[in-house]
């Protein structure tokens, strides 16, 4: 079985043709999970492709999560605290699709993101909805590993997914340590020449965590670089990894699926 843990069909390069990419990860075998990404729009066509999927293709199993990017959160901390509402209905009406909250997180790599202090608060917010949803937690950190910690450590009984982040190996050995039900991505990035640290970190890494994604259309293998990725292309992030654990692909497809399992399901 091969998992793609998250990956964006609704995002506009990837949901008009949705279901040719679809087809193309059945044709690998064969689950998937849909993000939801940042807003109402997004959030409907994760609705839809959801859905329809249990109709068109019987051999995957499409799952969701909701919530908003750091990068995409009202700058007025007041006009954020309705949406909390919000996504607490959206989930009571469509729990059977939904798996987690993500992409949640903080974002300090553009000088225009919400400010510091916006991010944190919201970013407490829907974690202290996860915990009293029993959802996991997908985290999107870029440029704030202590910013986002400083606000995670307090939740370090939910299940928390870094996802899509270049990790040092003493970040690494902080997070290990201060969230037992800790899993972490492991996107093409890791192909990257530039990505030394990670494949470096890799190797320190407990299998029980490992998790593979595409973060498509984003970050796509090396030899399609600039190109689009697609779900379909996380058989080259299975490739790396074998590689890189010295392990055959039969066995990380086990360990991927049982912590996916224990991770969403």
């Amino acid at each position: 079985m091969i998992i793609d843990a998250h990956t964006h069909l609704n995002t506009d390069q990837l949901f008009w043709d949705y279901k040719k990419y679809l087809q193309n990860f059945e044709k690998i075998w064969w689950k998937i999970v849909v993000n939801a990404w940042a807003n109402n729009e997004y959030n409907q066509k994760w609705i839809q492709i959801a859905k329809e999927s249990i109709l068109d293709f019987q051999w995957l199993t499409v799952k969701t999560a909701i919530w908003r990017h750091p990068c995409d959160i009202p700058h007025n901390e007041s006009d954020f605290l309705p949406l909390l509402d919000e996504l607490e209905k959206v989930y009571q009406e469509n729990k059977n699709y939904i798996v987690a909250i993500w992409e949640c997180g903080i974002d300090l790599h553009f000088q225009d993101n919400p400010p510091l202090e916006v991010q944190q608060n919201a970013l407490k917010s829907q974690w202290e909805l996860a915990r009293k949803l029993n959802l996991p937690l997908m985290i999107h950190s870029r440029d704030a590993f202590n910013e986002t910690m400083e606000i995670l450590k307090d939740f370090s009984d939910l299940k928390i997914y870094f996802h899509s982040r270049w990790y040092w190996p003493n970040e690494l050995a902080e997070a290990e340590k201060t969230f037992p039900n800790l899993r972490l991505w492991f996107t093409n990035v890791i192909e990257y020449p530039s990505a030394s640290n990670i494949r470096e970190s890799i190797k320190n890494i407990k299998t029980a965590k490992i998790l593979t994604e595409t973060d498509a259309p984003f970050l796509p293998p090396q030899t399609m670089r600039g190109q689009q990725n697609e779900p379909a292309y996380v058989t080259y992030v299975y490739e790396k990894l074998c590689e890189t654990l010295n392990i055959q692909q039969n066995e990380l497809e086990k360990i991927v699926e049982k912590n996916t399992d224990i991770l969403y399901f």
